[in-house]
């Protein structure tokens, strides 16, 4: 019986284990270790476009050129990412402020 009540309530999104979580809370978790990756790869972006010309994938006359596109492309992804993440945010809280199944939207005392 206890079981039952417990599920009855709202769904709230949360960091947790992946096959006890929401789809929600799954997306959640999966665009901040995404914005975490984007950050590590911006922070270094100057030592990964080096590399990349020291080893010859492009031509070192190049390599501020490239460095920009890259600052870019990881600009992007970190919009793309930011934009996708208030969207299931909002998603979630506007589930969350839906009056439930039996519930007229009036609170307990009217």
């Amino acid at each position: 019986m206890a079981a039952d009540l417990r599920h009855k309530h709202a769904q709230r999104l949360r960091l947790g284990h992946p096959s006890r979580m929401i789809p929600e809370t799954r997306q959640v978790t999966l665009l901040v270790l995404g914005h975490l990756l984007v950050f590590i790869a911006a922070m270094s972006h100057d030592e990964i476009v080096a590399g990349l010309a020291s080893d010859g994938w492009f031509l070192a006359l190049y390599a501020e050129r490239f460095e920009l596109v890259v600052g870019l492309a990881l600009f992007l992804c970190w919009s793309v990412l930011t934009l996708r993440l208030v969207a299931v945010v909002q998603k979630g809280v506007s589930r969350e402020a839906a009056p439930r199944d039996g519930d007229d939207g009036k609170g307990a005392d009217q």
